[in-house]
């Protein structure tokens, strides 16, 4: 499986470049490690690649900083890794790419990209929808009991025209659900919002608490506002149950004497 994170050690990327196992112990590093050791690590003393951790300037004899941060702190190991004499675990662990300058570099040098860092087909970037995700929208909500969970969901505004809370006292007329024209989102991504907003409109009124999310996906708010007619109910029931209070999706924490029936 391919790993996405922002940094990794010359060793993990020498290791993981040529297929093996970072953590397993070997007396002799395989052909294909070394020659990735020696490759990176010259690429850094040359100033090709950024190293986060080893950097070429050179350390003035006063200074407070750390010496291990300057490369010729380790000049000596950084020319037998080079010229493959002695590979020092503890120097490769300690240098330190991003994956960011490792692109740049693959790049430059016309190295094809290792597929562990970059996946062929995956984005190099997380695309990021325009109203956030449904982790981003999570608030911390007070449970109802003590060692209970609960969390609420923040979704942004989606435009002036659309005013949810009138929506849920019945005070707008059918042309007033408008949306943004300049959003880029998919009519079906639009639909969801709005769907999910209403309902967590609905919800916030202490007389509403008790409707489940099945209920909720056929209250007359969201089947007259929500543009919902071309979607099922089994569909809209998922979109409520994304954003819906966890008391109705099965309490977490302590056990719960009810079943999730309430939930559905």
């Amino acid at each position: 499986m391919p790993i996405l994170i922002e940094y990794l050690s010359v060793w993990d990327i020498s290791h993981r470049w040529a297929a093996y196992d970072v953590d397993r112990y070997r007396f002799i590093f395989p052909l294909a490690v070394k020659d990735n050791f020696r490759l990176i690590m010259e690429a850094i003393l040359e100033g090709e690649l950024f190293c986060e951790t080893l950097t070429l300037e050179k350390r003035p004899s006063d200074s407070k900083a750390d010496p291990k941060y300057y490369i010729r702190t380790h000049i000596d190991d950084v020319y037998a890794c080079i010229g493959g004499q002695k590979y020092n675990k503890k120097l490769l662990n300690w240098a330190i790419i991003s994956r960011g300058d490792f692109h740049e570099w693959c790049e430059r040098r016309s190295i094809p990209l290792p597929e562990f860092w970059f996946p062929k087909g995956w984005k190099y970037d997380f695309e990021w929808p325009e109203y956030g995700t449904r982790a981003s929208w999570a608030r911390h909500e007070e449970p109802e009991e003590q060692g209970g969970f609960s969390l609420r969901f923040d979704i942004p505004e989606m435009g002036d025209a659309q005013n949810i809370k009138n929506l849920t006292n019945q005070k707008v007329s059918d042309g007033e659900l408008d949306i943004d024209s300049a959003t880029n989102l998919r009519p079906n991504q639009l639909t969801k919002l709005i769907v999910q907003r209403i309902a967590l409109k609905i919800w916030e009124d202490p007389d509403n608490k008790d409707i489940n999310i099945s209920q909720m996906a056929r209250h007359e708010v969201i089947l007259k506002y929500a543009g919902v007619e071309h979607y099922d109910h089994g569909t809209i029931t998922k979109w409520v149950r994304e954003i819906a209070p966890v008391n109705l999706k099965g309490k977490r924490g302590r056990p719960s004497d009810k079943s999730d029936e309430a939930g559905e």
